[in-house]
């Protein structure tokens, strides 16, 4: 793939290794005055001196652009000063915001390498963690669909997965996109298995109380198949979710009854949860059902024949 990158100055590999050296020297960076060879060597020493407190985002990106079109020719330890250049770029100092600069460095070097590279891991995930901080999640792709695409090309592992969805879980949460956040906490989720499941009961704890308390949430069902939440089986919040599952309006009256502590404590409104359940109970009455008089109904939901059409019309 060729690329065009923004260069420090227009001059050989080994002269602009130089120049730069020499850049970061009048910084006052505590580098030697005389290249290295061979020039991945140079690129380390370089890269280790570059914590340089830049006045601009011309200047961060004139440096950091030039570091990266050198570090891009070559071949041995490329990678390892990939992940050395993020890691750099993400901790940069300035004495001006340069959220959005050290973004646009990262997605030069992303859109450059190859789509099936592994190390572009790396690079995403120094992405989420410069964006999350910055409150600019928006500028990068959190597309979900996207997200489990690349991780599929780079052949990552569970480990690693789980790492950028627990990033990128805290970025979307941090931005207030809670409905997105709850997605990607669900893909978490289905990276366990039954042996390190127990890991994450919080995770999946705090992941069924957020799709609970979701008023437009009505299929739950595939909770019950992540490991995480089965291995809460015997605590509340499963017999919870059974009930929003499978239950009807006066399981959930009588769970309450004898755990109301609980059920505020985790947040989720009584009235709301009635409401639900009012619109689950009907639901499931009308898959055993094909008529089902508003009597019938208003004993099931503890409300008066009055108020049935009016609940009926608004459940449809």
């Amino acid at each position: 793939m060729d690329a065009i990158l923004p260069a420090f100055i227009d001059i050989g590999e080994q002269d602009q290794a130089q120049e730069i050296r020499a850049y970061l020297l009048s910084c006052g960076s505590d580098i030697k005055e005389e290249s290295s060879s061979p020039l991945h060597e140079d690129l380390d020493q370089m890269l280790s001196a570059c914590d340089v407190n830049f006045k601009n985002e011309i200047e961060l990106e004139g440096v950091m652009n030039s570091l990266l079109s050198l570090i891009l020719v070559v071949s041995e330890n490329r990678d390892d000063l990939i992940r050395k250049f993020c890691l750099k770029v993400a901790e940069a100092n300035s004495e001006e915001p340069t959220s959005l600069s050290r973004l646009r460095i990262l997605s030069i070097l992303l859109n450059w390498l190859h789509e099936r590279d592994p190390v572009r891991y790396d690079v995403y995930c120094t992405q989420i963690k410069v964006a999350g901080k910055a409150g600019m999640i928006d500028q990068i792709t959190v597309s979900l669909d996207q997200v489990k695409s690349w991780l599929k090309m780079w052949e990552v592992d569970g480990e690693k997965a789980r790492k950028v969805y627990r990033l990128l879980f805290d970025a979307l949460t941090e931005d207030r996109q809670s409905e997105e956040a709850t997605k990607v906490m669900v893909e978490l989720l289905r990276t366990y298995s039954d042996e390190n499941a127990l890991e994450v009961k919080d995770d999946a704890k705090n992941c069924i109380v957020s799709l609970l308390g979701r008023p437009n949430v009505f299929i739950l069902d595939f909770l019950l198949t992540l490991p995480p939440v089965a291995a809460l089986q015997g605590e509340l919040i499963y017999e919870l979710l059974n009930i929003f599952v499978s239950g009807r309006l006066s399981d959930y009256v009588e769970f309450y009854e004898k755990n109301k502590d609980f059920v505020d404590s985790c947040g989720l409104p009584h009235e709301k949860n009635l409401h639900k359940m009012r619109v689950l109970t009907l639901m499931s009455f009308g898959e055993s059902k094909s008529e089902v008089s508003f009597d019938d109904l208003a004993e099931e939901f503890n409300i008066s024949a009055e108020e049935i059409e009016e609940f009926v019309i608004e459940g449809q």
